[in-house]
């Protein structure tokens, strides 16, 4: 994991109104003038969509698609906070792209096929297309800087490992329905969603708390 320019970015955690909504921190405070790296690694609510403002929502939803996400996106005002319903396995082959320094990863369950003589008629190592390039490896490194720093000193802390470094992010809906946490590491990848069927409120749950644990 690298330290290059972009996540010294210099953007401002102030209060934001878009119509009659008005995105709020977790804390309910704001931080002034920060980095991207703080502004990811302490959850800021209001830097995501201040800079969505700038550059499009529909980017968001492309970028998404393009990672892996196979679930529907609604490009909504509070999409640059992560308010799409997503699948677990989505949310785990995207993070796992950035895992493999930008290239697709495509969660997959068969290995092989062999027909009733024993014969392999399908090997996934030889039959499948090389993994594409989905992303810049300089922007990878970026991200992978920072959400590292998410899983060290933010809001994934619970998610440390003794024996090697992790990166990853947490997230938590409204109302807390839904708690997540999104982490890998050098090898590994796996994602922890905690929710009720109902639809109803958890208590209180964030992703920094039992999802990032049980990830651990």
């Amino acid at each position: 994991m690298r330290n290059g320019d972009t996540q010294q970015s210099v953007v401002v955690d102030a209060p934001i109104t878009i119509g009659n909504w008005s995105p709020k921190n977790d804390s309910r405070s704001y931080r002034g003038p920060v980095t991207l790296d703080t502004a990811l690694t302490r959850s800021s609510n209001t830097i995501p969509v201040r800079l969505s403002q700038s550059f499009g929502r529909d980017k968001i939803a492309d970028t998404a698609r393009l990672m892996g996400i196979r679930s529907n996106i609604l490009v909504t005002r509070a999409l640059p906070l992560g308010v799409a319903e997503v699948t677990v396995l989505d949310m785990t082959s995207a993070y796992a792209a950035f895992a493999n320094g930008g290239k697709q990863a495509t969660g997959y369950a068969v290995l092989e096929i062999k027909n009733s003589l024993g014969e392999v008629i399908y090997d996934r190592r030889k039959d499948e297309p090389p993994a594409r390039q989905l992303v810049d490896t300089q922007y990878v490194a970026d991200l992978n800087f920072m959400l590292s720093h998410v899983v060290e000193f933010g809001t994934g802390r619970r998610a440390q490992l003794d024996f090697t470094v992790a990166a990853g992010k947490t997230g938590t809906t409204q109302a807390y329905r839904d708690a997540w946490f999104m982490g890998y590491t050098g090898k590994y990848v796996a994602g922890v969603w905690f929710g009720r069927d109902d639809f109803t409120s958890t208590r209180r749950m964030t992703g920094g708390s039992l999802p990032a644990m049980t990830w651990k």
